[in-house]
């Protein structure tokens, strides 16, 4: 996580190695929310899915820095490949995080250091 995001109150991550959730929990081409923490200073975590290879964001948009979701767990994604924001519809890779289009193009998601170990996502 970058210095900026640690500086705008974000808790910081979990300990190395510390199992997110079974990598099938997240749906193949869509996403799901982890949280680390509790209350405002909590990181909210994104995690998308396209078969064996998983990303992890701040599950914030950079325009508004609202949650990308409206309901918990409801990521609206589209073609294994696109995230959008359900409250400005800014259109984000899974590959990089950025936004290719609407209101924050240019900009990118605050990438996570995640893998996967075959059966788990894991921090780390």
């Amino acid at each position: 996580m970058s210095a900026a995001d640690l500086a705008s109150g974000i808790a910081e991550g979990p300990r190395s190695g510390t199992r997110l959730c079974a990598v099938v929990d997240v749906p193949d081409g869509g996403g799901r929310e982890w949280v680390h923490g509790s209350g405002e200073a909590a990181l909210r975590v994104l995690l998308l899915r396209r078969g064996a290879t998983v990303w992890a964001y701040v599950n914030r948009c950079p325009h508004f820095a609202l949650p990308l979701n409206y309901e918990p767990d409801v990521f609206w994604t589209y073609d294994a490949d696109t995230v959008m924001c359900a409250h400005h519809s800014a259109m984000f890779r899974f590959d990089d995080g950025a936004c290719y289009d609407g209101p924050c193009q240019g900009h990118r998601l605050a990438s996570l250091p995640v893998r996967s170990d075959g059966e788990f996502i894991v921090w780390g």
